[in-house]
């Protein structure tokens, strides 16, 4: 079996799903210039989790929210909006072969950089290969 890892199709459904769901603009890359706040990609993991005849992925992605507000409120309810939105919606992957089988907000955290406040939604996924596209 030849394993695919759905990490294009998967940033690309979470991408459409929080543009369409909520109000903070989301970037794959900031554009320079851009106004605060957003929403940004920032790292993932993955981990092939099927058998020789499932092709199983389980996927994190770290879910940046980036803020030049000197307070906490205004990252902590974009958070709020990010999980209601991944938790409430399902993300279809099927034009590209694949089938969310499971999502979920695991955690998150908020943190200073320099003078910017940001946070972390981590989304996971299991997604299973269910074909060439």
């Amino acid at each position: 079996m030849i394993r695919r890892i759905p990490l294009n199709a998967l940033q690309t459904g979470v991408y459409s799903i929080l543009s369409s769901k909520q109000t903070t603009p989301v970037y794959d890359s900031v554009l320079e210039g851009a106004e605060f706040p957003y929403i940004t990609f920032s790292d993932y993991e993955y981990e092939f989790a099927g058998s020789k005849d499932v092709d199983i992925v389980n996927v994190t992605l770290e879910i940046e929210i980036w803020s030049d507000y000197l307070g906490k409120g205004a990252i902590n309810g974009i958070a709020e909006d990010v999980t209601a939105v991944l938790t409430a919606w399902p993300i279809d992957l099927s034009a590209d072969g694949f089938r969310v089988l499971s999502q979920e907000v695991k955690n998150g955290k908020g943190a200073r950089s320099g003078t910017e406040f940001y946070g972390v939604v981590y989304f996971s996924a299991r997604i299973q290969n269910v074909g060439p596209v």
